[in-house]
């Protein structure tokens, strides 16, 4: 047995570095050493039809971004689809023979995968076999009939993947800074929750379930991060009973209003989710609206789609920038004006009725901005404040000519309270610094 192993030794050498031989040259991107498939200029390619079990994607160029455009309409992931088409240009193999040649496990017959790219001058088709134990795959130039064991690249995103992996996965298409509108509805049982948000004028306001002022950073992040959110794999193109996916009444819809760059339109998407369906609780499914296929949605995404409204109130009590304010009125319960707070070009001036204009004392005007811009509330109520709880008015006018009207009030507890004429009242610390009387704005400037 010894004599046979160190007889065999020799050959084992031969045949290991043959294949090292053949791994070296197809990775060595030598046309003398290999020969390129087809000559495909990648960055001219404005086509692409790929071929899998007896289906067909077809994805187009439109201006600097992919679209799918067969079986339907959505974008393509542009990472995907540039490397398919690198793998395309660099697909080579040890050496081409006629197709006729080719041993029948190649696996280059017409059910194998294959992928058409069209440009302005020209076009090549590229066909996937079997992989070939020496860690190759069998490659196929459709027009040119010639193929041969080669670069292994094509076989991992077509056989071992899938081309609907060139498709974008993203939930939403143009959340963001070009959205105008958001709309969550979902079904809880027998209570319908919604909350809707709209913007006016680049300032965010919250619709439902309240008409309150909305945090502007807060909307934008959740646009930021619905936008990032991408499904978990397509489970069906063409369903044909959406129930199975507890789809046929779906549990959730989100719609967001935004402008499509591309149509020059403003235009709604529209992410439905369904309820438990025969999968069992936890799992969801969702849909596009304007597609037909399905797929599985993630835990994380599901979170990120279903703040609670709170989440998109303003906690402050004006939601402006302190450069914006250009004067502050003081005045009684009633409105009555008690004193008026102007802003000079580097400093502010108080007026009180029957009074001279003075100076006004710049670390309770600073204080007094601060609370009204930044101070964020502890609490708030759907509510607004009982009159005997009033203490005070404001008029804040705007360097855009608007003027903001704040009914300021006290509870109990001494916890100052602010409503800026919705049915919102937001409830801050006794702690915060609240100077109101105009007593306090006369004192030494400093």
């Amino acid at each position: 047995m010894k004599s046979i192993a160190r007889a065999l030794k020799p050959w084992l050498v031969v045949v290991v570095m043959i294949m090292v031989g053949w791994l070296v040259r197809i990775n060595g991107n030598s046309a003398s050493e290999s020969q390129l498939l087809a000559e495909i200029p990648v960055d001219l390619v404005n086509t692409i039809e790929a071929q899998k079990d007896g289906r067909t994607l077809r994805f187009e160029r439109k201006g600097d971004a992919w679209m799918q455009t067969q079986p339907y309409e959505q974008p393509a992931d542009p990472a995907a689809i540039h490397a398919l088409l690198v793998a395309m240009a660099q697909a080579r193999v040890i050496q081409a023979s006629p197709i006729e040649k080719l041993p029948t496990r190649a696996g280059l017959n017409e059910s194998a995968p294959r992928v058409k790219v069209v440009w302005p001058s020209g076009s090549a088709t590229l066909r996937v076999g079997k992989s070939h134990p020496a860690g190759l795959a069998w490659l196929e130039n459709v027009d040119t009939k010639l193929g041969g064991p080669g670069s292994i690249e094509l076989h991992q995103l077509l056989v071992e993947g899938d081309p609907v992996q060139l498709r974008g996965a993203k939930l939403f298409d143009r959340s963001g800074a070009a959205s105008d509108r958001v709309i969550v509805q979902a079904n809880s049982g027998t209570q319908r929750l919604e909350v809707a948000l709209e913007k006016k004028d680049g300032r965010w306001f919250l619709i439902e379930p309240i008409e309150a002022r909305a945090d502007n950073n807060a909307v934008a992040d959740f646009l930021e991060a619905v936008a990032r959110l991408e499904h978990d794999g397509i489970v069906d193109d063409a369903p044909k009973d959406l129930a199975l996916f507890g789809l046929a009444q779906p549990a959730a819809v989100i719609t967001i209003r935004s402008l499509d760059v591309s149509k020059g339109a403003i235009t709604d998407e529209v992410l439905e989710i369904g309820g438990d369906g025969p999968a069992g609780p936890g799992v969801r499914f969702g849909k596009r609206r304007d597609r037909p296929g399905v797929f599985q949605l993630e835990k994380r995404s599901l979170s990120t789609l279903f703040p609670p409204s709170a989440a998109f109130i303003d906690s402050t009590i004006l939601g402006v920038d302190p450069a914006e304010i250009k004067s502050i009125a003081l005045q009684n319960p009633n409105a009555t004006l008690r004193a008026n707070l102007t802003r000079n070009v580097t400093a502010w001036s108080i007026s009180i009725p029957d009074q001279a204009e003075r100076p006004a004392n710049m670390q309770r005007v600073r204080e007094l901005i601060q609370t009204l811009c930044t101070a964020r509330a502890c609490d708030m109520a759907t509510q607004s404040i009982p009159e005997n709880l009033v203490v005070a008015k404001l008029a804040v006018a705007l360097s855009n000519g608007s003027t903001i009207s704040v009914t300021l009030g006290k509870d109990s507890t001494g916890r100052w309270l602010a409503n800026d004429g919705g049915n919102l009242t937001r409830v801050y610390p006794d702690t915060v610094a609240f100077p109101i009387e105009p007593a306090l704005f006369g004192s030494s400037n400093r």
